[in-house]
């Protein structure tokens, strides 16, 4: 074994953010400084910079658990050849009736190019090395009881959509950006917004290493609240560049990523341990709190209800408390943890 293996395996958490930081600024970088509004460059890039989390993850999870290989299955394959045909149908759609790409020839050929890095992170729930294997299987075998899946759709688009039978007093009424549309334009927009943002956007792309890797690393040694912070720093740090690229505002920066991001870190650390270390709960979160979140205005009593269930979830669950070594959202250096019988 090489000194350079020896070191990954023995910080895999510290190898994952520089890694996903190595991919991410770089190319961000390159994106909006160096060569800005260059259609190439950011074709390139982009799929890289948004799957760094969910690449970084599979890499480091196949050099620390690499034997013994499971044999060879068709499934892998199969996986891969389905997820590859949705993915990229559901890019081409995206690219015509969201971002109005006239070019149906155009939309094909990037859908397909693209749909490559879903499928390779799906596929991997079947790959041969058991590393790999652990890491993705709950992309395609989500665990947990299924009232948590629910209750992620409560929340969002729950809580906007609640805020407005507060009075307005309390700061309801919010607001829906999408009111002048016809209901069947807002269905396929939703439709295509949420899928795509699964498969590319804050999805399996990047739950797949925040909360699919780096969190139950860090809860095999910390409280789960500590976990649930440090996973929220370098998750917020890692959206900075993009943020200034697009010239946010700094009280927004600050604001989302200081605030807000740590309030969802805390909710989505209680669903992927209420699902026994499902990815597939905070993927979900993640992408119905940016489907949702960005059509339907977030009003005081909103924000309020959203703080409330992070708070609620860390007394509940008494997230100042460690997990016990055996619960499957606790890293666990045995392979047998891939098909792990399912405990409530």
């Amino acid at each position: 074994m090489s000194k350079l293996t020896n070191w990954i395996i023995r910080h895999q958490v510290v190898t994952f953010f520089i890694l996903a930081f190595a991919i991410t600024w770089p190319g961000l970088f390159a994106v909006f400084f160096i060569f800005p509004g260059n259609q190439l460059v950011l074709a390139l890039a982009a799929s890289f910079v948004l799957f760094s989390p969910g690449l970084s993850a599979m890499l480091i999870s196949g050099i620390a658990n690499p034997k013994p290989k499971y044999p060879k299955s068709r499934s892998h394959w199969i996986a891969f050849a389905v997820s590859w045909l949705i993915a990229a149908i559901v890019q081409a759609a995206y690219n015509i009736e969201v971002q109005h790409n006239d070019s149906l020839p155009a939309a094909i050929v990037v859908g397909m190019i693209f749909a490559i890095f879903p499928a390779w992170l799906i596929s991997s729930a079947y790959s041969r090395n058991p590393g790999i294997r652990a890491q993705f299987i709950t992309l395609v075998k989500p665990r947990g009881p299924a009232i948590w899946y629910l209750v992620i759709f409560l929340i969002f688009p729950g809580i906007p959509l609640l805020a407005t039978a507060i009075p307005s007093a309390l700061g309801g009424g919010a607001q829906f950006f999408m009111a002048g549309l016809a209901w069947k334009d807002i269905a396929i927009f939703f439709l295509l917004e949420f899928t795509h943002g699964f498969l590319y956007t804050g999805g399996i792309n990047e739950e797949s290493g925040w909360r699919g890797f780096a969190l139950p690393h860090l809860q095999a040694r910390y409280p789960v609240i500590v976990s649930a912070l440090i996973v929220w720093f370098f998750w917020a740090a890692w959206h900075i560049p993009y943020d200034i690229g697009n010239q946010e505002p700094v009280a927004w920066m600050l604001q989302n990523r200081i605030l807000w991001n740590l309030v969802v870190s805390i909710i989505m650390a209680w669903l992927y341990n209420r699902t026994n270390g499902s990815i597939m709960a905070p993927a979900l979160f993640h992408v119905s709190m940016n489907t949702f979140g960005n059509q339907i205005s977030m009003t005081p009593a909103g924000n309020i209800l959203l703080i409330s269930v992070a708070v609620f979830a860390i007394v509940y669950d008494r997230m100042w408390k460690k997990l016990p070594a055996n619960r499957l959202a606790v890293y666990q250096e045995r392979s047998n943890q891939v098909e792990a019988p399912i405990s409530n």
